[in-house]
């Protein structure tokens, strides 16, 4: 396969925590073995925090770094990992934030859908409520730290509560148009306008609840959110955030990384040049998070 990949979200540590996979080989969306075939795939491992472990989420996210360390030691020359945490409740004390930047965090999701004690989830029936107080200090030492904050989970006054503060790049690793398909985890004209102009990124999600309100998905889909924020001037901000592993279901014909060029071919069959697959696949993102 021809093409890099750059994808900013999967869960499959997870499943190798808790399942016993290995990440080398599987029967997950994720694997060394099929991530090689590609020219180059970087992958961004989430160390998901489900609300069941809200009371002991500074282990949970300690047992899920290490499995990180662990399974990511002796990779293929063509494929790279990189290391985020979805779920804030492990972030105790900025401390403890900075020991998790210093095991190799480098990207941070502050909820993940519910509100905790930094800020308020997608799914927070309280419009009102954003970032706390603590929640402010935590994105500004986070941006000391050079570490990237993660909006897609976010609910909106704590998204613009984020967009006030912080002073860096802001990007939504899994997040797909409201305009396209009206959900509350997607983001809106007005919010991906602010990622825009911060120089940030959005990585479209494949769930298919995420992708239409039709009963089909298709790898189309995924290309009708990409061209509609390619209209609102995102050239340089739409990168592959697929979500793989943390999703029961996925669009037609996809499967996992292995179908993962499949996107690219449809962008190519609709007219984008190859400068512009490259961006999506991969540039822009390498751009924003390794910093090009």
């Amino acid at each position: 396969m021809r093409y890099s990949v750059f994808d900013t979200h999967c869960d499959t540590l997870c499943s190798v925590l808790d399942g016993g996979k290995s990440i080398n080989s599987n029967d997950c969306h994720v694997d060394m073995e099929r991530m090689k075939e590609y020219e180059n795939y970087t992958q961004v491992f989430a160390c998901f925090i489900d609300p069941i472990y809200r009371d002991s989420a500074v282990e949970r996210t300690l047992k899920l770094i290490d499995t990180y360390h662990q399974s990511t030691n002796n990779l293929p020359e063509n494929v790279h990992a990189m290391l985020s945490i979805e779920g804030g409740e492990g972030i105790t004390s900025l401390s403890m934030l900075r020991n998790y930047h210093r095991l190799g965090v480098k990207i941070a999701a502050l909820t993940w859908n519910f509100s905790n004690h930094i800020a308020s989830g997608a799914f927070e029936k309280d419009n009102k409520r954003g970032l706390t107080d603590f929640g402010k200090t935590v994105v500004k030492e986070m941006n000391n730290l050079g570490m990237f904050i993660d909006v897609s989970h976010l609910n909106r006054k704590s998204f613009y509560d984020i967009a006030s503060i912080s002073q860096m790049p802001i990007i939504a690793t899994h997040s797909c148009s409201d305009s396209v398909c009206s959900h509350v985890r997607n983001i809106t004209d007005d919010q991906f306008r602010i990622i825009r102009e911060s120089g940030g990124c959005v990585g479209i999600n494949f769930y298919p609840d995420f992708l239409t309100e039709e009963r089909e998905c298709s790898a189309q889909d995924i290309v009708r959110h990409i061209n509609h924020f390619m209209e609102l001037g995102g050239d340089e901000n739409i990168g592959i955030g697929a979500d793989f592993d943390g999703v029961d279901k996925l669009p037609n014909g996809i499967s996992g990384v292995q179908d993962m060029y499949k996107v690219f071919d449809r962008l190519k069959k609709e007219g984008y040049t190859d400068v512009q697959i490259e961006k999506i696949s991969h540039k822009n993102f390498e751009r924003v998070l390794e910093r090009k």
